[in-house]
């Protein structure tokens, strides 16, 4: 694909040269896994990739209270289940040391606490 191609509007017209504004290459650093996560969602919406992040980004940067909560959080969410499995894993790993140190009792307290707090969030969000 040349820069012609990647400035191709639908219906063959050059969308960047009918405006006057001519295209060019900006540089962006995305990991490897992100550059996937992007590619993924470009695919789901049928887009390519360069495209799809240009798309968004624009949308964002011209109306960014129209941007959806939903697709905010959406973007999230691989942050949000990184930062679950950490925390999982230091808690699994706290309550093996503490059942080593014959902490037992303090441990079921925890949980217990843990238990009415998650309850009192879920009987909040049900008002």
């Amino acid at each position: 694909m040349n820069e012609e191609d990647r400035n191709e509007a639908p219906g063959g017209e050059n969308a960047a040269e009918k405006s006057g504004d001519a295209r060019k290459t900006r540089g962006i650093r995305f990991s490897e896994s992100e550059w996937e996560e992007v590619k993924r969602a470009a695919a789901a919406h049928e887009r390519p990739a360069a495209e799809y992040v240009r798309e968004r980004i624009l949308a964002l940067a011209r109306a960014p209270e129209s941007v959806e909560a939903g697709s905010v959080a959406g973007s999230m969410a691989p942050l949000i289940e990184r930062m679950f499995r950490y925390t999982w894993f230091l808690a699994t790993e706290k309550r093996g040391e503490m059942i080593r140190e014959g902490r037992q009792d303090e441990l079921d307290k925890l949980v217990a606490e843990a238990a009415a707090f998650h309850e009192s969030l879920r009987s909040g969000a049900d008002d």
